[in-house]
């Protein structure tokens, strides 16, 4: 786990930096391993959520947890402090984009929808992290090419909401669009760390994300004119364990060990894995309905992504700032 330290972090970059290097085999197994672990999360929301928590208060939880799991191993790591600019922007870019906003729109948004289709959802991160960097990151500038592939991508999420919504065959209205307008939020929020981030993100800086998160939700939630609950049971606690361990600390730490080695669009590819998981598991243990709009809509958001990819790959490096 040495891989996110922050003490042996690279200096903070001054521009962007060149190409993001082709994939290797130990980044196809942080992507399997990746796709479980947060692909299994929206089906833990999704029952939790039907055993009574309501989403604000279970997502703070779930995050104030996250950040008192993250500290606690950094100590015991004796993982260096980072700078004091790194915690900020840390805390106050992914706490509120990447964790908070992120987060309480997607648990709000499964009050409504399945967690299969939730992951399915998850496809579209890709496009949107793509569209975010493309004005913020000089390195992920596009061509015809990816234009082209950025509107076949559109065209799959519209073919992803709008016939199941139109049949409510997989909830009403309001789930989805929680979900993609949370989808932005997580897009803003990764492409802004990698610009203003600097390096690796440490233990102490995924911590200060959940925390600022965690403690951002519990402010919505307290002035929302709704009862918040969480039901004290052992079924509630134990996919809240899950959610702490395995998507949180595992699931964030190879997320941003991703992040750091391929760059934030690569990294969000990982959402095409994710519907596998969470459609296997909503449909196969607990009967979620599964269409076919369902899969064709994915499949032309995979065939966006790989317009934008192929494009990627054939570009010439980008130039170092300083010119060499």
């Amino acid at each position: 786990m040495s891989g996110v330290d922050a003490s042996r972090a690279p200096a903070p970059a001054t521009g962007p930096g060149p190409s993001t290097p082709r994939f290797s085999l130990g980044d196809i197994g942080l992507f399997l391993a990746l796709s479980v672990l947060w692909g299994s999360a929206y089906i833990f929301i999704r029952q939790g959520l039907l055993l009574g928590a309501t989403p604000i208060l279970y997502a703070s939880v779930r995050y104030v947890l996250s950040a008192a799991a993250f500290f606690l191993i950094a100590a015991v790591r004796r993982e260096g402090f980072p700078s004091r600019r790194a915690l900020l922007v840390s805390g106050g870019i992914g706490g509120t984009l990447f964790i908070g906003m992120y987060g309480g729109l997607l648990y709000w948004g499964e009050l409504y929808t399945t967690g299969g289709y939730a992951s399915v959802l998850a496809s579209t991160s890709p496009i949107l992290t793509v569209v975010v960097a493309y004005s913020i990151l000089p390195a992920e500038r596009l061509g015809r090419l990816g234009l082209v592939g950025i509107l076949v991508g559109f065209l799959g999420v519209v073919v992803l909401v709008l016939p199941d919504l139109s049949s409510g065959s997989v909830g009403r209205w309001p789930g989805p669009l929680l979900i993609v307008v949370g989808f932005v939020g997580a897009a803003a929020g990764t492409v802004l760390l990698r610009r203003l981030g600097g390096g690796r993100q440490g233990l102490w800086q995924i911590g200060a994300q959940f925390g600022v998160g965690g403690l951002l939700l519990l402010a919505v939630g307290a002035v929302l004119p709704v009862r918040e609950a969480l039901p004290l049971t052992a079924d509630l606690g134990a996919l809240l364990g899950a959610l702490v361990v395995f998507s949180s600390v595992l699931g964030y730490f190879v997320y941003f060990t991703l992040h750091h080695r391929v760059g934030p669009v690569r990294a969000n590819l990982v959402a095409y894995l994710l519907p596998i998981v969470g459609i296997g598991i909503g449909s196969g243990l607990f009967g979620e309905a599964l269409t076919v709009w369902e899969v064709l809509g994915f499949l032309v958001v995979v065939a966006g992504v790989t317009l934008v990819t192929v494009e990627k790959e054939r570009a010439p490096p980008a130039p170092h700032p300083d010119g060499r």
